[in-house]
C-alpha cells in the first residue's frame, strides 16, 4: 500500500493513500476556540468544515514549519458511524512511499495514552510510524469541532 510521508519535528510519519482525499497547500484556518492545543483551526474545503490538527504540535510538542513543503492530508476517515474528513498539517509533504503490512512491527515502547501513533517501519536509516488518524480526535471533540452530533 502507499502512504504519503509527512514529517513532524524530527520524525517522520505515514499516512496511509486509501483513505486520502486530497493533498492541499497551506491555507487560511478559522481558530476553533476551546479546541486542544493541536487542533491548528477548521478549513473550509469546498463549502464545508474541516478541523485541522497541527501534527508538529500533535507529535512534536512544536508548531508544522511554515514552508512550501507544508501542507494539509485531507483524510477520509469513518468516526462515530459517519464519514468525516480530517485535514492533518505536516511538514515536508512531498513523499509517498510503498510498504507492505508486513513492514510495520511494533515499535517497543508505546503511550498507552496516545493511539494515534501506531507501528513502524524501516526506511533506509530511519524509522517511519505509521498513523492512525481516526484515534487523533476523540467523538466529543468531532462534535465542538464541527457542530455535529457524532
Amino acid at each position: 500500500m502507499l502512504y504519503v510521508l509527512m514529517d513532524a519535528g524530527t520524525d517522520t510519519y505515514a499516512v496511509a493513500s486509501a483513505s486520502v482525499v486530497e493533498v492541499v497547500p497551506c491555507a487560511s484556518l478559522k481558530s476553533a476556540p476551546g479546541a486542544p492545543r493541536s487542533v491548528a483551526g477548521i478549513l473550509n474545503y469546498r463549502g464545508s468544515p474541516v478541523p485541522v490538527v497541527d501534527c508538529g504540535i500533535l507529535l512534536a510538542g512544536t508548531p508544522s514549519p511554515v514552508r512550501f513543503s507544508t501542507r494539509i492530508i485531507l483524510q477520509r476517515l469513518a468516526i462515530g458511524g459517519r464519514d468525516r474528513v480530517l485535514g492533518l498539517l505536516g511538514g515536508n509533504v512531498t513523499r509517498v512511499q510503498a510498504f507492505e503490512e508486513s513492514d510495520f512491527v511494533e515499535p517497543g515502547a508505546r503511550a498507552v495514552s496516545f493511539p494515534c501513533a501506531g507501528r513502524i517501519a524501516a526506511l533506509g536509516d530511519r524509522w517511519i510510524q505509521r498513523l492512525d488518524t481516526a484515534s487523533v480526535l476523540t467523538e466529543d471533540v468531532w462534535e465542538a469541532l464541527t457542530s455535529e452530533e457524532a
